[in-house]
């Protein structure tokens, strides 16, 4: 069933125009959930303007003789491993990495919510988020489209009839 136009300003733009722009952000959504770097903070060649380049998080284990670095995105950055904490074995020292990497990482999180000023953005839920957006907006320019189709229709019949 078809309905006349609720607004005459209505502008209808070409799916294919608007898929590509979701598709754009959504690559770029992609690329920040796997940690790297923006187009646009790539082109703009100062890193350190950017939060997040500067957000990292620090982990100890064994009384600081494993130290782990982690930047955004999850990426670890850096082992540091001081001698003595190799003689206690390979078991012992996975158990202390996965220590360190671990508290890293907690310090990353605690980092990151400081510098939002305590609010935390999951990369995924936007994603979701992003996608049923971009699903509901093309089910409506088609549902528009057609109104459009529909109500040029009733003019050339009208026209033609009248």
């Amino acid at each position: 069933m078809s309905r006349p136009l609720d607004d005459d300003d209505v502008e209808l733009t070409d799916t294919t125009e608007f898929n590509e722009g979701f598709e754009t952000a959504r690559t770029t959504l992609d690329g920040l959930l796997a940690g790297e770097p923006t187009a646009a903070g790539a082109a703009e060649g100062d890193v350190a303007d950017d939060p997040t380049e500067r957000l990292q998080g620090i982990g100890q284990a064994a009384d600081g003789r494993v130290v782990a670095t982690v930047r955004v995105g999850g990426t670890l950055e850096s082992i540091e491993l001081d001698p003595r904490a190799l003689r206690g074995g390979t078991d012992l020292l996975g158990q202390q990495l996965t220590e360190a990497i671990n508290a890293a990482l907690d310090d990353l999180r605690t980092n990151a919510a400081q510098e939002t000023g305590g609010v935390e953005v999951d990369p995924a839920t936007v994603a979701d988020d992003l996608t049923r957006v971009q699903d509901e907006l093309a089910e409506r320019a088609v549902m528009l489209a057609e109104r459009f189709d529909d109500a040029v229709r009733q003019i050339a019949r009208q026209a033609g009839g009248g």
